[in-house]
């Protein structure tokens, strides 16, 4: 596998894992919102759940972009 490729990876679950990261705070914070938009998938203890278990991985994400973009690019 490429960097190049290896960086979009990182960077698409980034946006994933972000995105269901703000959405499970959400579903914290204004819970009739959330599990009515997520038709019922996402209730306040599932939201919270995901939230407690998700900081881990955006946190290495988060990290591992970072030092994918500073990284030298030794093709140039």
């Amino acid at each position: 596998m490429k960097d190049r490729d290896i960086k979009r990876l990182v960077i698409w679950l980034l946006i994933g894992v972000t995105i269901l990261f703000l959405l499970s705070g959400f579903g914290i914070t204004a819970p009739d919102l959330v599990t009515a938009i997520t038709l019922g998938a996402l209730p306040k203890p599932v939201s919270y759940r995901l939230h407690t278990y998700l900081w881990g991985p955006f946190l290495l994400l988060l990290l591992l972009h970072i030092y994918l973009a500073q990284k030298k690019n030794t093709t140039h």
